[in-house]
Order: C-alpha cells, then sequence, then structure tokens
C-alpha cells in the first residue's frame, strides 16, 4: 500500500486556453480545439509557474492536446483523468446562455437558481462536478510524489478551490478563471492544502 508523502507536494491547476469556435457558450464536453491564442497563452502561463515531474489532463482536447506535447518535450509522464472534464452541459452545449433559457425556461431559470441541485437537461449539477473533482483530488493528493500539473477547466478549477477555500456557490464564480487562468496547492496528507499561487491570465 502506498504511504502518504512525508512532505509537502506542490499540485498545479492550468486552464486550457481560448479554443475554436464561439465564445459566451456553454461548452462542456464538446471537443474544440485551442487556437494558436489558446497555446501562446498556456504556455506564457508555464514561463511563471514552478517545475513540474508529471502532468495529468482532461481527456478533452482542449487540455490533452497540450498537456501530452508539453509532457513529452520535458520527457515527463502525462495521465489522463476523466474526473478533470468540466460540468456536463446536456443539451446546452454550444448554446447561448440566452438560447438555452429560449429552449428551458424553467430548466435554465432553476439551474440559474440552484446550480447545486438543479442540472441542465442530461447534464450535471454543481454538486455532481465538486463530488468528482474531490475524489480526483484526494487521488492525487495521496499519489503524487512529483509536483503535478493538472490541465482542466474553469469549472474543475472553481471545484478544487471550493475544496481548497471552502467558498460557497455565489463566491465561487467571482475568481476570474480566464483562459491560461492557473494556481498551485501545497498538498499534504493529513493537512490543510494551502493555496500558495494563483495567476488569472490578461
Amino acid at each position: 500500500m502506498l504511504k502518504p508523502a512525508a512532505e509537502p507536494v506542490l499540485l498545479g491547476f492550468l486552464r486550457h486556453g481560448e479554443v475554436a469556435g464561439p465564445a459566451h457558450v456553454y461548452r462542456g464536453r464538446s471537443d474544440a480545439p485551442l487556437t494558436p491564442r489558446g497555446r501562446e497563452q498556456m504556455h506564457a502561463a508555464l514561463a511563471v509557474l514552478p517545475p513540474w515531474g508529471a502532468v495529468v489532463s482532461s481527456p478533452a482536447r482542449r487540455c490533452l492536446d497540450f498537456a501530452s506535447e508539453m509532457a513529452a518535450a520535458r520527457g515527463i509522464d502525462c495521465r489522463v483523468d476523466a474526473d478533470w472534464q468540466e460540468l456536463d452541459f446536456g443539451t446546452w452545449e454550444g448554446l447561448r446562455p440566452d438560447e438555452a433559457a429560449a429552449r428551458d425556461a424553467a430548466a435554465h431559470a432553476a439551474f440559474l437558481c440552484d446550480p447545486r441541485r438543479h442540472a441542465p437537461p442530461g447534464g450535471e449539477s454543481l454538486d455532481a462536478l465538486d463530488a468528482r473533482v474531490e475524489a480526483a483530488l484526494a487521488r492525487l493528493g495521496e499519489t503524487a510524489r512529483v509536483p503535478t500539473l493538472v490541465v482542466t477547466h474553469a469549472g474543475a478549477m472553481r471545484a478544487v478551490l471550493v475544496q481548497v477555500l471552502g467558498l460557497s456557490v455565489p463566491y465561487r464564480a467571482r475568481v476570474a478563471l480566464t483562459p491560461g487562468s492557473s494556481f498551485v496547492v501545497s498538498w499534504l496528507a493529513g493537512a490543510p492544502p494551502l493555496l500558495t499561487a494563483l495567476r488569472c491570465a490578461d
């Protein structure tokens, strides 16, 4: 059985950069690739982050394409973990909020009022997102032996901040996790995780 690390390990979290396609839409499980600017945003983020000994990625192309290339260039391991995917927006994938409201007025109103319990049609609630990210974060904290970077999404990163800082629903969206944003957590088994750095990309 793997023993907990005796020293803190750094866990980094990097949001993917700009993606191809329309902006300001519900984009969860749809799989648009990064734009050239999106890659530049992620490289700029890496330049100010610590060095990493391993990479974990969401399976979405906007994360995995960059993560796998970055890991190969550095000769480090890159592992895919589906629990680091974005919130599943179900039938609202690719729609602007006003379009989703026009299609499903009552469901959209309920989602905006209480996203913890009310999921998009065919999608996922915030409670479900938080539960899978909590499990993924615990696994990572228990097994990481080198500084590890997670390449993921704004929704999953906010779920981590919920765990680390105890943010409630009204406050979790007040962290501006723009494309290419990042933060770093110091993790020691048996101790509260510590947020050591947060950078919101321009």
